[in-house]
């Protein structure tokens, strides 16, 4: 297939088999015919690797809802309360590629206890703060500013981990169950944590650094080798310090740096993937804005707001989960086509809705036919990537996905006061549509469905 880069399989990607590695052309050398995958739930290293990430979700989703509580009962300005979310992201944004290389360069178990521990204790700090009420925005920005790097380094290291525990077949059932746990972490943690913050200030914040606690826990428990092979696979490259060649020219800075930014940008497939993804999200987060502009213009109250949002999460979560399934029957690229197709048409109906629940059904049923879309890809992407390249490439997809997310909500915030809330939304409709247009003459989501084997999730 063009431009596609075979990856190889050691221990560590056989780690989800009974007794071999994967059959799939994309996956390297093809082992015995007799070796069977391990079904999902009885993986050990891919049930560590998620559940410690569920927990430490969950916190997560409590710390998004906490933080600004905690900065409007010390200050009293929202301003001030959206400091530290945006600290964060651009903690992230700045960290996403370097991070990618050590990713790929140095083991990645390691990566995962070591920013686990210290966002446990960054974190951990403010529970003080919380406790005698000695609250500083600075503080505050700080520990948002080091989250966000320590996360760029955890998310390279564990996008590399899951294709080195999960065969090739499963990773359409693997991605489903990460996208369903993430879904229900937004569905439940902001609750909570708004439940806990009610009840001691400090207690989310707590509970937030024990889950960091327990990723690093079951990232330690994890068996597999977690890095790429010794030798690059295909040409790939080397793989880092202590696999390649001790008389290798080690590369310039620069260049690997933005080696995964060159590869998601050489691959046709991964270039469409990405640029669908950035204009979707770019759109979307200037979308929520709007829906609680509307909901508030029907006599929506915080509570019923917060009701949509979980509406909202429910129905990504089912649609995660029921991703394997309605990617085998329908196929990625009708479900692709079909959600691009969706998004334009769910906005015209949102503008027009007459009451706030029908709002909040139209959203949720692009986000439940959004997942399978996003399964498809995810999976897709990580078997075509090469296992030193996994966290790299990942991270470069993820910055361009999030890179203009920032600008959707003061832009559309300017359109929605200079015009209306309607008008704005029927233009994030038509941006919708150009999207779906171009997605709709793609070549590549042609091949979406190519070598996409059933996967052994039960």
């Amino acid at each position: 297939m063009d431009g596609d880069r075979p990856a190889g399989t050691t221990a560590g990607a056989a780690a989800g088999y009974s007794a071999a590695a994967s059959t799939d052309p994309g996956a390297g050398t093809a082992p015995p015919a007799d070796r069977v995958p391990v079904p999902l739930r009885r993986n050990r290293d891919f049930n560590l690797l998620w559940s410690g990430q569920a927990v430490s979700l969950l916190g997560t989703q409590m710390s998004v809802v906490a933080y600004p509580l905690l900065v409007l009962a010390a200050t009293g300005s929202a301003a001030q309360a959206g400091i530290v979310g945006g600290a964060t992201l651009i903690g992230a944004l700045v960290m996403l590629l370097p991070a990618g290389v050590v990713a790929d360069h140095y083991p990645r178990k390691r990566l995962l206890v070591i920013t686990s521990a210290v966002q446990m204790t960054v974190v951990a700090t403010v529970v003080p703060a919380a406790l005698t009420h000695h609250v500083y925005l600075a503080h505050l920005a700080s520990v948002g500013l080091i989250q966000g790097c320590a996360s760029a380094f955890y998310l390279g290291a564990s996008r590399g981990s899951v294709r080195r525990v999960v065969p090739p077949e499963q990773l359409q059932a693997a991605m489903s169950r990460i996208f369903a746990r993430d879904q229900a972490a937004a569905l439940v943690g902001p609750p909570a944590g708004g439940a806990l913050f009610g009840l001691a200030q400090f207690l989310p914040f707590a509970a937030d650094s024990a889950s960091f606690g327990a990723i690093a826990a079951t990232a330690a428990l994890i068996r597999a080798r977690l890095d790429p092979d010794p030798a690059g696979q295909g040409g790939a490259g080397q793989s880092g310090a202590g696999q390649g060649g001790a008389d290798e020219p080690r590369e310039p800075v620069r260049r690997a740096v933005t080696k995964g930014v060159r590869f998601v940008l050489s691959q046709p497939y991964l270039r469409t993937v990405t640029i669908w993804a950035t204009a979707v999200n770019s759109i979307a987060a200037g979308m929520l804005l709007m829906v609680i502009v509307l909901a508030r213009s029907k006599g929506a109250t915080p509570l019923v707001i917060g009701g949509m949002m979980s509406v909202n999460a429910a129905c990504g979560l089912g649609g995660a989960l029921a991703a394997p399934r309605l990617n085998q029957l329908i196929g990625g690229r009708r479900m692709a086509l079909t959600t691009s197709w969706l998004l334009p048409a769910c906005a015209v109906g949102i503008a027009y809705a007459p009451s706030v629940w029908l709002i909040a059904l139209l959203g949720a049923l692009t986000t439940f036919t959004i997942m399978p879309v996003n399964v498809a890809f995810q999976a897709r992407a990580a078997r075509i990537t090469p296992d030193d390249l996994q966290a790299q490439a990942g991270n470069a997809q993820q910055l361009f996905a999030i890179s203009l997310s920032w600008l959707a909500p003061p832009v559309f915030g300017v359109l929605t006061d200079s015009m209306s809330a309607r008008s704005a939304m029927l233009i994030a409709a038509g941006l919708y549509l150009s999207t779906a247009i171009w997605l709709q003459r793609s070549a590549e989501l042609h091949r979406l469905d190519e070598q996409l084997a059933p996967a052994a999730a039960r």
